[in-house]
């Protein structure tokens, strides 16, 4: 039950027990004494937190007084306000008159078993009133709490859909932005090499085309070959675009990677050792997986040229329903150590953005130099048919 509906009820029947028994107390100042504690004493009941019944034997004390005082049957109603268990606050204004009549003078037996009986069924009615009121008041405020936590639930769904609806739109937007961004790198990586390439090899044909014009011939068939190659890379990365596949098969990855390590070793005059495994059409890769081990294929051979003096690469590639790894190794020369790994990651940008990517989507980039700088890439997916 309530408390505040509590105190009210008990305030109620105090002030109308009290207007109604001043025409018979005994002494009136009594009374109004008496009341005043009593309705101190509800007061400080009903702002209480914890057992409210540790205050309930001067409660007695003062509603006993009081209903002898007020020279009423009706006024020894008063004590159900003495909060004992259920059953004896029901009996105790009851018991009490009948204790009172027997100490007192008066003898009429039936007159006291009626005025017994009629306090019980006072003591009922008023429990009966007072759990109505609280139930009505629960059954109110329970209703009133249901309003206000759908009206809150509305609102948080309401807000919640709109920030589903920006970060949707954002989401799109930024993955739009990264595919421009990554369409953009393979054509400026793939077109930008292969022209300086080609420009290359212009130069050096124009230089001997008076004193060998053929091989003045066959430079300008490989800048021409290097030329088709980048309008190759141009178109590819357009169909990529517009494509709505999210995966490449094995088999074209493979050629692509192929392709690249052709054009590095007639760039470069290097050695590349591929072990690599045979086409498969049917094993689905994640477009996304190939574009970024195709770039890390290129960026890991170029910088072990520049860092490393390396003339001499070992790749290994495997690849299964649920994994594929990408392993570079070479003989250059580089100071990369297990001891200064965690700092060279934060400060190189190129191998750190390949550990983050691979970390990204659940995999594992790992770098050691031992005879070598050796890079072991690998990205886990969910291998299918092409979407």
């Amino acid at each position: 039950m309530r408390t505040t509906e509590i105190y009210v009820f008990s305030a109620a029947l105090a002030i109308a027990l009290t207007i109604f028994t001043l025409f018979t107390a005994l002494n009136v100042m009594a009374i109004l004494v008496l009341f005043g504690f009593i309705m101190i004493a509800l007061t400080l009941r009903s702002l209480e937190d914890e057992d409210k019944r540790k205050g309930v034997l001067p409660m007695l004390l003062m509603t006993g007084l009081y209903s002898i005082f007020s020279g009423n049957t009706a006024a020894f109603l008063i004590m159900y306000e003495c909060r004992f268990r259920r059953e004896i606050q029901l009996l105790l204004p009851a018991v009490s008159y009948a204790l009172y009549a027997m100490l007192s003078v008066e003898r009429d037996i039936p007159q006291i078993i009626l005025r017994f009986v009629m306090l019980i069924a006072g003591a009922s009615l008023l429990y009966l009133f007072e759990s109505f009121i609280c139930r009505y008041y629960d059954a109110r405020n329970s209703v009133c709490k249901s309003v206000s936590v759908t009206a809150l639930s509305e609102m948080y769904t309401k807000k919640l859909n709109q920030e589903l609806v920006i970060k949707n739109f954002l989401a799109d937007k930024n993955a739009r932005l990264e595919e421009r961004e990554n369409i953009s790198r393979s054509i400026h990586n793939s077109v930008g090499h292969s022209i300086t390439a080609a420009i290359i090899t212009l130069e050096a044909a124009d230089m001997l085309f008076d004193k060998s014009p053929e091989m003045a011939r066959d430079k300008i068939h490989t800048a021409k070959d290097r030329i088709r190659t980048g309008l190759d890379s141009i178109r590819h990365a357009v169909r990529v675009l517009d494509s709505e596949a999210v995966s490449i098969s094995l088999a074209d990855f493979l050629n692509e990677i192929n392709t690249a390590a052709d054009e590095f070793v007639m760039d470069t005059m290097r050695k590349i050792h591929m072990d690599i495994p045979e086409n498969n059409d049917e094993l689905y890769i994640p477009r996304e997986h190939t574009e970024f081990l195709t770039g890390a294929f290129k960026e890991l051979l170029s910088n072990s040229v520049k860092h490393g003096n390396a003339d001499i690469f070992m790749v290994h590639i495997v690849a299964d329903s649920n994994h594929i790894k990408l392993t570079v190794k070479d003989n250059g020369k580089s100071d990369f150590s297990a001891e200064n790994a965690a700092e060279r990651l934060r400060e190189g940008f190129g191998l750190k953005k390949l550990k983050s990517y691979a970390e990204k989507c659940g995999g594992t980039a790992v770098f050691s130099n031992e005879n070598g700088f050796k890079s072991e890439i690998t990205l886990p997916f969910e291998g299918g048919h092409n979407e």
